[in-house]
C-alpha cells in the first residue's frame, strides 16, 4: 500500500490563460487549498480579482485522482465547477478539468486546466506551498 503524500494546506497558485495559438491571454493568481476528501485530496481555489484583490471566482474539486509517478512525484487529476455558495460564483456557472503533477519534495506543483460553460479556455498552472 502506497502512502498518500502530506500536500495538503495553502497553496499559492499561479495561472496563465492561453490563446488558441499557445500565447498568453492573461496571467491571474489564486489562493489554493488542497483539503482531505473522502478518497483523494479535494481542492478549493479562489481567484483573485483586479487591483482590488477582491475574490473573482471560488471553485470546487470533484472526482480526484491521486497517483504516485515513476519518479517520485505525485498527480492529482480532479473536475472542478463553480462554487454556488460563494457570492462571487453564485450567480454564474462553470466548470473543468484540472491536473496537477506536486514535484517529489512536495513544495512546487505545475499542471493544466481547461474551463468549459463559460470562457473555454486552456490554462498553465504552477502552484507553490504558503
Amino acid at each position: 500500500m502506497t502512502t498518500s503524500p502530506d500536500i495538503y494546506g495553502q497553496w499559492a497558485l499561479h495561472g496563465t490563460t492561453l490563446a488558441p495559438d499557445g500565447s498568453t491571454l492573461y496571467e491571474w493568481d489564486a489562493d489554493m487549498e488542497v483539503v482531505h476528501g473522502d478518497t483523494a485530496p479535494g481542492v478549493i481555489m479562489s481567484t483573485k480579482g483586479g487591483a482590488s484583490g477582491g475574490r473573482n471566482s471560488r471553485s470546487l474539486s470533484f472526482a480526484e485522482k491521486l497517483e504516485r509517478l515513476p519518479d517520485g512525484a505525485w498527480r492529482l487529476r480532479y473536475g472542478y465547477e463553480a462554487d454556488p455558495e460563494h457570492e462571487a460564483t453564485a450567480s454564474h456557472e462553470f466548470f473543468g478539468l484540472s491536473q496537477l503533477t506536486f514535484d517529489a519534495d512536495l513544495i512546487r506543483a505545475e499542471g493544466s486546466s481547461c474551463n468549459y460553460n463559460g470562457r473555454y479556455v486552456i490554462m498553465k498552472l504552477a502552484a507553490e506551498r504558503v
